[in-house]
C-alpha cells in the first residue's frame, strides 16, 4: 500500500510539472525590435525578406566584401540593376532525406553556374537545415564576410556539409534529454523537447560556440548569398475564422507585424520551428510585442501549410517581378510516395496496427500529396503564362531509367537520421536528375545562356548498394520507432 502511494504521488507530481512550469523561463527567444538597430551595426538580416532585390547583378553581390565600418544594413546598394533573370529555389520537407538531397542538388546546380545566380531560397521542414546552412556559409577558408560577433562561418564544401547533415540528430536529441541541466529545465520551466533539438541543431550546424551563447543569428547571414525565407505553420488561435494561408515566414516583414527583431533571432530556432513535426516536437513560440497584453505566436512544421516552400516564391513572383523578366523556379522535392496498403493483402494490418491504426500516417501523406500537386500545378501554369519555367526535381523521374535507385530513395524514412548508404543513393539521384534537367535547358536557346555547359567537375560520388526490400517483410522495431519519431 505504501509503495502504491509513493508511485501515485510521483505520477501526480509528474503531471503537475508537465502541465505548468514553476519558473516561467524559455517560453520564447525573440526580442523586441529596436528602431535604431540597423544604424548601430551592419547586418545580413535584410536577406530574410520577401522584398527581394533580384535585379542586382549577382556577380557584384558575390564579389562584395563585408565592411563593418560601412554602418549600413544594405551593402548591395552599390550593385547595378542589370540582371533581368529571376531565379528562385524551393526546398521541400522530408527530414534528413530532404536536407541531404537538397544539399546534393545545390552542389550540382553550382556546377552548372545556376546556384550562383539564385535570388531567393524558400524552404520548409528538413529542407530548412540546408537552406539556412547555405545562406550562412562561405565558399573558401579565406572568403566570405565575418559574422557579426566573429564566430566561425560554416564552409560550403561537400565534405563539410554532408558530414554535418548526415549526423544522427535523433540520437543526440534523446541523449540530451538526460543532460542534468536539461532535466531540471524540462520539468521546472517552459523548456521542452523542441528546445533540446534546437541545442542539437545549433551545435551541429550553426556554430560550435553555442555553449558561450553565441549561436548564429539572422544578422549573421552572408550578404554574398541569396535571400532566405524559412517557412513554418502558424498554429495560433486568433479567435477569428482564418482564411487563406497559415504560412509564417521568418522574414523581417512577419517579425515587423509582432514588432520583433529578426536580426537577433537565432537561426537554429527558426530551422527547428520549420521542422517541428506535430506529436514529436512542441510548438516554437514567439512573443507578440505589438499587443499591450502578453500575447504569443505558436509555430510548428511548415510542411503542414506548404510542403514545398513555394507560397512565398509565388508571392514574390506576382508582386515583385515584371513580364519582361525571365523567371525560373527550381523545386527540390524530396517527397516519397511509398505509403498506402499493399493491394495483394486481404488484411493489411501490421503489428503496429493492433495498437494504433497506421491509417493516420497515410491520411497525412495523402493530404500532403494533394497540397503538393495543387501548388505546383498552379505555379507552373502561372510561369508558362508569364515568361517563366518550372524545374521540378523529384524522385519519380528516376522510375524509367533508374528503377532500382528510385526504389532505394523512396524507401528512405522521413526522419532526422540517415544511413551512409541512403545518403549515397540521394547524391547519385541528385546528379542524375539535375543533369537531365540542365541538358533539356541547354537544348532550348531561350534558356541556354542561364547555365554553364559543360558543367564544372563535381565532387566524387560515394559508392552505394541497392538492397531490395520485400513487401511481405514483417514490421521491425525501427519501423515502429520511425512512426513516432519521423
Amino acid at each position: 500500500m505504501r509503495r502504491f502511494k509513493i508511485l501515485l504521488t510521483l505520477a501526480v507530481t509528474q503531471l503537475a510539472f508537465s502541465a505548468c512550469a514553476i519558473v516561467p523561463l524559455y517560453s520564447h527567444y525573440n526580442v523586441k525590435a529596436d528602431p535604431q538597430e540597423p544604424a548601430k551595426q551592419p547586418s545580413g538580416a535584410y536577406l530574410a525578406s520577401t522584398d527581394v532585390q533580384w535585379r542586382l547583378d549577382w556577380q557584384c553581390r558575390d564579389n562584395w566584401q563585408f565592411n563593418k565600418k560601412a554602418k549600413t544594413a544594405n551593402p548591395l546598394g552599390a550593385c547595378l540593376k542589370t540582371d533581368n533573370n529571376f531565379i528562385g529555389v524551393a526546398i521541400s520537407g522530408g527530414g534528413s532525406r530532404a536536407s541531404v538531397f537538397s544539399a546534393a542538388v545545390l552542389f550540382e546546380l553550382q556546377r552548372y553556374g545556376i546556384l550562383q545566380q539564385v535570388d531567393v531560397i524558400s524552404s520548409v521542414s528538413g529542407g530548412s537545415f540546408t537552406a539556412a546552412y547555405y545562406v550562412l556559409s562561405a565558399e573558401g577558408m579565406l572568403k566570405g564576410p565575418p559574422t557579426i560577433e566573429g564566430s566561425a562561418r560554416p564552409r560550403w564544401d561537400p565534405d563539410k556539409v554532408f558530414s554535418k547533415l548526415q549526423k544522427n540528430f535523433m540520437v543526440k536529441w534523446v541523449r540530451n534529454w538526460f543532460w542534468p541541466p536539461n532535466i531540471v529545465r524540462y520539468w521546472f520551466t517552459y523548456y521542452d523537447r523542441t528546445d533540446v533539438m534546437v541545442w542539437v541543431v545549433a551545435d551541429t550546424l550553426y556554430d560550435t560556440s553555442w555553449f558561450k551563447g553565441r549561436g548564429l543569428h539572422f544578422k549573421d547571414l552572408n550578404p554574398q548569398r541569396p535571400y532566405l525565407i524559412l517557412n513554418a505553420t502558424d498554429n495560433t488561435d486568433t479567435g477569428e475564422q482564418t482564411r487563406g494561408t497559415r504560412v509564417f515566414c521568418f522574414t523581417k516583414e512577419c517579425f515587423a507585424k509582432i514588432q520583433s527583431s529578426i536580426d537577433r533571432y537565432p537561426i537554429a530556432h527558426a530551422v527547428v520551428a520549420s521542422a517541428a513535426f506535430p506529436a514529436v516536437f512542441q510548438s516554437v513560440t514567439l512573443k507578440d510585442y505589438s499587443q499591450k497584453e502578453d500575447r504569443y505566436v505558436h509555430l510548428f512544421d511548415g510542411g503542414a501549410s506548404d510542403n514545398l516552400g513555394i507560397t512565398a516564391l509565388t508571392q514574390i513572383l506576382k508582386e515583385k517581378t515584371d513580364t519582361q523578366a525571365k523567371k525560373v523556379i527550381i523545386v527540390i522535392d524530396a517527397h516519397t510516395s511509398s505509403y498506402g496498403k499493399d493491394p495483394r493483402h486481404p488484411n493489411p494490418r501490421s503489428l503496429l496496427d493492433y495498437y494504433i491504426d497506421s491509417n493516420v500516417i497515410d491520411a497525412y501523406e495523402t493530404l500532403m500529396a494533394e497540397l503538393r500537386y495543387g501548388k505546383t500545378s498552379e505555379l507552373e501554369q502561372w510561369l508558362e503564362a508569364n515568361n517563366g519555367k518550372l524545374i521540378h526535381l523529384e524522385f519519380g523521374d528516376l522510375k524509367q531509367g533508374h528503377p532500382d535507385l528510385y526504389e532505394a530513395v523512396s524507401r528512405i524514412k522521413t526522419n532526422l537520421k540517415i544511413k551512409k548508404n541512403e545518403a549515397a543513393c540521394l547524391k547519385h539521384a541528385a546528379r542524375i536528375l539535375v543533369q537531365a534537367k540542365m541538358e533539356t535547358l541547354h537544348a532550348d536557346a531561350w534558356w541556354a545562356n542561364l547555365i554553364k555547359f559543360p558543367p564544372a567537375e563535381g565532387y566524387e560520388l560515394p559508392p552505394y548498394k541497392l538492397k531490395p526490400k520485400k513487401r511481405e517483410e514483417i514490421i521491425s522495431v525501427d519501423d515502429v520507432i520511425n512512426m513516432f519519431c519521423p
